[in-house]
């Protein structure tokens, strides 16, 4: 279970923050502890899954992709508090060292280039205004009427990663990468079938790793 879900990772301590309750009726409250020892993206269920460690035995989580509220993408720190490392006994060997998390700053566009593509992600690429662009998103989402406005909305905030990177700014430039990734999952979630859910995922997975070489790194793993 290698699969990347916000800031969890596998054989790493955790504490519930707060009281939730997943698909299958399993309630953790706050407080409670244990270890991370899986996490997955059940692409046919559209669900995360998660298997936690802990001392009166393991427990198997499940959230659908699509939930309104509770554990899902990009809301798992509000209910998980990630600690230290904690090798599977027996298994413990040398942690990797990191490469170095630096940002690349690409070549500023042309003064006066100008592109084709719509109005809305020409403004995506400005500096100016929150990191969140809830009224683009709205205006996307009416325009496309279909799950490519998932993806449309991804690379609205590629675009603003850009612009950010660009800027010399890492820490909207950041911000822009997760909404960005946030969005292709969103976009990978709307399959109707299995086979369809494999393609978008594939799709989503190149989109997020493509952004990772053009950025430099990967915000959304810690450097530890």
């Amino acid at each position: 279970m290698a699969t990347t879900i916000d800031h969890l990772r596998v054989d790493h301590h955790v504490i519930i923050l707060r009281e939730f309750t997943d698909a299958t009726g399993v309630t953790l409250r706050a407080g409670e502890r244990g270890i991370l020892r899986g996490q997955a993206f059940d692409q046919r269920r559209q669900e995360i899954q998660l298997e936690i460690e802990r001392a009166k035995g393991k427990v198997a989580l499940r959230f659908p992709l699509k939930a309104p509220s509770g554990p899902r993408i990009g809301h798992m720190k509000e209910f998980f508090e990630l600690g230290d490392y904690a090798p599977v006994p027996g298994a413990e060997r040398p942690r990797p060292v990191p490469a170095a998390r630096k940002m690349i700053v690409p070549t500023a566009l042309a003064k006066g280039a100008t592109n084709r593509e719509p109005d809305w992600l020409r403004q995506a690429a400005s500096v100016e205004g929150p990191d969140r662009l809830e009224a683009m998103e709205q205006q996307i989402q009416r325009e496309a009427q279909h799950i490519g406005g998932a993806a449309s909305i991804a690379e609205m905030y590629a675009q603003r990663m850009r612009a950010f990177q660009r800027a010399g700014n890492e820490t909207r430039a950041v911000a822009a990468f997760k909404l960005a990734v946030q969005w292709m999952w969103t976009y990978a979630g709307q399959a109707t079938s299995g086979g369809e859910g494999e393609a978008l995922s594939l799709e989503r997975d190149e989109f997020h790793a493509a952004l990772v070489r053009e950025f430099g790194y990967d915000p959304t793993t810690d450097a530890r």
